[in-house]
């Protein structure tokens, strides 16, 4: 069962890579700054997340402040953090793997969705949908694998693109768990001889 109201965080692209603002609620009346970054190459997605002692009077206030954080990350200009190796790394992405699964997803509790999974990895996957999404927008997603007794639940994908029907996400927030689980799915599916294709 979908959640009933899914927080929808603002995603920025700069300089080739992605920021997305996920701000902390603390206590009362105040929020931490917390932030992914993300990069997606030939080699998949990398996805790294940073936070700081900041604290905000409102949710709004540390989102904006999240976005300003991330930029000077990525520009190299806060002592201690760096996301300059995700581009020079030799790590090489896992590859997405052709399936044919059924998915639901759900932006708010206005926008739903069911569409079918056509390819997979550990770091995002692509999907068809009568339901358009824009770019940018993340989403909860459950995936629905033979011979699982329950679909796997990514907490937050970031829509990475959108042609027509189709759009391809970036995982962003998934519990140890699921990871586990989605791990083991895409093991299956080497084992099994799916076709793979570059990320």
């Amino acid at each position: 069962m979908l959640k009933e109201t899914i927080s929808i965080y603002k995603t920025v692209e700069y300089q080739g890579y992605s920021i997305q603002s996920a701000p902390r609620h603390l206590n009362g009346e105040r929020w931490g700054v917390h932030i992914f970054i993300s990069l997606q190459d030939h080699r998949g997605v990398r996805t790294r997340q940073f936070s700081t002692d900041a604290v905000y009077a409102n949710e709004q206030e540390a989102e904006i402040h999240g976005i300003a954080f991330g930029q000077r990350v990525i520009e190299g200009m806060v002592d201690g953090y760096s996301v300059f190796d995700m581009k020079t790394s030799n790590r090489r992405g896992t590859p997405r793997l052709r399936v044919q699964f059924r998915t639901a997803f759900a932006v708010s509790s206005s926008l739903q969705g069911t569409g079918v999974l056509l390819d997979l990895s550990l770091g995002g996957c692509r999907v068809e949908s009568p339901v358009i999404v824009e770019p940018g927008v993340s989403l909860e997603l459950h995936i629905y694998a033979p011979d699982f007794g329950w679909p796997v639940m990514i907490e937050a994908a970031t829509v990475q693109w959108a042609t027509g029907q189709r759009f391809g996400m970036a995982f962003f927030r998934v519990t140890d768990d699921e990871q586990q689980r989605l791990g083991k799915i895409v093991n299956n599916l080497k084992e099994e001889g799916y076709g793979g294709s570059p990320a």
